[in-house]
C-alpha cells in the first residue's frame, strides 16, 4: 500500500458545481477502488493525497494526468505505508481560503508561499502540515466526548468519573441480562417447538419464538449503546435510532392483527417510516467521505 501526494493547477476557473462534480466522481470511484484520501482546493492549486494499493494509485494518478481540468501536475511525495492516515475518508474535501489559516501558527503564511516549480523540503512540510491540519480538524467534528475526563474543574472531573463508573456497572448488568435473554430463548424453543408434536406447531408459537429472538437482539443493541458513552470516538445517535427501529420491528413481528386496530397498524407504519428516514439521513451525514 502506498500514499501519494500531488499538486496541480486548474486549467480554468473552478465553480462550486465543478468542484462538486470532481468530488462526487472521486468518492464514487474511490469506494469502488478502495482508495482513501483528501483533496484541498486553494483557488489556485489542487492538493490531493491518495492512499491505496500501489497499482491502483499509479493507475489513478495516470488518469488524473489525462484530466483536462488539471495542469502542471507534480507528484511531490510517494511513500509506502502500512496503515492509512486518511482511512475515514473516501475523499475528504476542503476549499481553503486565507481566513481558514489566519490564526493557525505555521500555516498562516501558506498563501504567501510560491508553490510553482520544484517543491523543496520546506514546502513539502508545509503542504503536509496543511493536510494534517484539516484531517485532524474534521476528525474532531465527529468525536463524542460528553463524559470527558479532560476537565480542569475537580468537581466536574469527579462527577464524570462517577458517571463513567455507573455506566460500566450498567454495562455489566446489561451483559447479564443478555445472557438471561439467551437462556429464555432456549426455554421458549423447547416449550413451543421441541416439547410438542410437530403437527401442533402454529403461528402463535412461531411468533413467540421470533419475539424472544428479537428481545435478545434489542438487549445487545442497548448494551452497545451503554458502552458507547464511555468511548470518545463514536457518535451514538445512529445506534439509538437503529435500536428504536429494531424495537418497533419486533412489535410488528409479534402483532396479532385480529386484536390490533387499523389505526394502530397505520401509526406503527408511520413510525417505522420516520425512523427509517432518520437512520438514512444519519447514514448520509456520518458516512465516510
Amino acid at each position: 500500500m502506498i500514499q501519494a501526494t500531488y499538486i496541480s493547477t486548474p486549467t480554468r476557473s473552478m465553480s462550486t458545481e465543478d468542484l462538486m462534480q470532481i468530488l462526487n466522481s472521486a468518492r464514487q470511484n474511490n469506494i469502488r477502488l478502495g482508495v482513501s484520501g483528501m483533496l484541498l482546493f486553494t483557488g489556485s492549486e489542487f492538493i490531493q493525497i491518495l492512499e491505496g494499493e500501489e497499482k491502483i494509485i499509479e493507475e489513478l494518478l495516470a488518469k488524473i494526468k489525462q484530466d483536462p481540468r488539471h495542469g502542471d501536475i507534480r507528484i511531490i511525495e510517494k511513500k509506502k505505508i502500512t496503515t492509512r492516515e486518511y482511512a475515514d475518508w473516501t475523499m475528504g474535501f476542503k476549499h481553503v481560503d486565507k481566513n481558514d489559516l489566519r490564526d493557525i501558527p505555521g500555516l498562516n503564511k501558506f498563501f504567501d508561499t510560491d508553490l510553482s516549480g520544484e517543491i523543496d523540503h520546506n514546502k513539502l512540510k508545509l503542504i503536509n502540515n496543511l493536510l494534517n491540519h484539516f484531517r485532524n480538524k474534521e476528525k474532531k467534528k465527529n468525536i463524542h466526548d460528553e463524559l470527558s475526563l479532560d476537565q480542569e474543574d475537580k468537581f466536574i472531573f469527579f462527577l464524570h468519573s462517577m458517571i463513567r463508573f455507573a455506566v460500566k456497572v450498567l454495562a455489566l448488568l446489561m451483559m447479564l441480562t443478555v445472557l438471561w435473554c439467551v437462556l429464555d430463548v432456549v426455554a421458549v424453543i423447547y416449550k413451543e417447538i421441541l416439547s410438542l408434536p410437530i403437527t401442533s406447531l402454529g403461528k402463535s408459537e412461531i411468533l413467540h419464538v421470533f419475539g424472544s429472538f428479537m428481545i435478545v437482539l434489542i438487549a445487545v443493541e442497548i448494551f452497545i449503546n451503554i458502552t458507547l458513552y464511555i468511548r470518545n470516538d463514536v457518535i451514538p445517535v445512529k445506534m439509538v435510532v437503529a435500536t428504536a427501529l429494531m424495537a418497533v420491528a419486533r412489535k410488528i413481528i409479534v402483532f396479532d392483527f385480529h386484536d390490533v386496530s387499523a389505526l394502530h397498524v397505520i401509526g406503527t407504519g408511520v413510525l417505522v417510516i420516520a425512523l427509517g428516514v432518520s437512520y438514512w439521513l444519519l447514514e448520509r451525514e456520518f458516512k465516510v467521505h
